[in-house]
């Protein structure tokens, strides 16, 4: 990454480890750890995060962020008391808090890089067939947070007929949509799209049928 690094647990941890006599109680020193095992893994999810985009407006505040979790690497804490390590604690968790802020930032981040690359198609669908299909639905595969009836407040879509006016979104990831359907009956199928060669002017797909297995395709 740009100007982060993983940090690895295994030899970060050790001088954590090294506890005497008269020290500190075991309690704080296993809260301590914890509390650090946490921040490390939080940086981590946050490196990797960060990978994933190509705006770079917060790598002067994550490489801050890094180099005081870096100093954390030289504390014995067998040489502090059980008020300093609170306060140690303190800090560590409100490192942990920067990050997680840091982290909601990159995910709204992507989320408008992901958007702004969006391909627009629009789809026109002919139906072949001699099925009358009540219901249509497009969403893209893995993902039905959007899926919505194309055919609500119609009389559905009937043999010969003609639909215009869907649009789908290709994006850089080259998802397959699915198109699903559903007869008047109340026969379901559901037929993955491949949209990665899909014209951005436009697609004409027509909804027919196998002779012999009589299963609804694309063609």
């Amino acid at each position: 990454m740009r100007k982060l690094r993983n940090l690895f647990l295994l030899s970060c941890i050790l001088c954590f480890l090294l506890t005497g006599c008269g020290g500190p109680s075991d309690e704080k020193i296993a809260q301590a750890q914890e509390t650090y095992t946490h921040l490390i893994e939080t940086h981590n999810q946050v490196v990797d995060a960060h990978k994933q985009i190509s705006d770079n407006s917060l790598d002067d505040q994550l490489t801050a962020l890094a180099e005081e979790v870096t100093k954390l690497e030289g504390i014995n804490l067998s040489e502090m008391e059980d008020a300093d390590i609170d306060t140690l604690i303190e800090n560590m968790n409100s490192m942990i808090a920067s990050y997680q802020e840091h982290l909601q930032t990159i995910e709204n981040i992507k989320g408008e890089e992901e958007a702004a690359v969006l391909v627009p198609i629009p789809l026109t669908f002919t139906n072949a067939t001699d099925q009358i299909f009540q219901k249509l639905f497009l969403y893209e595969k893995n993902d039905t947070s959007h899926k919505s009836d194309v055919l609500e407040g119609t009389s559905g879509f009937n043999p010969g007929q003609v639909l215009t006016g869907v649009v789908i979104s290709r994006d850089v990831s080259d998802t397959p949509w699915i198109l699903e359907l559903e007869t008047a009956d109340g026969n379901v199928c559901e037929i993955e799209l491949s949209v990665k060669d899909f014209n951005e002017n436009g697609e004409s797909l027509t909804i027919t049928c196998e002779p012999e297995t009589k299963n609804v395709i694309i063609s």
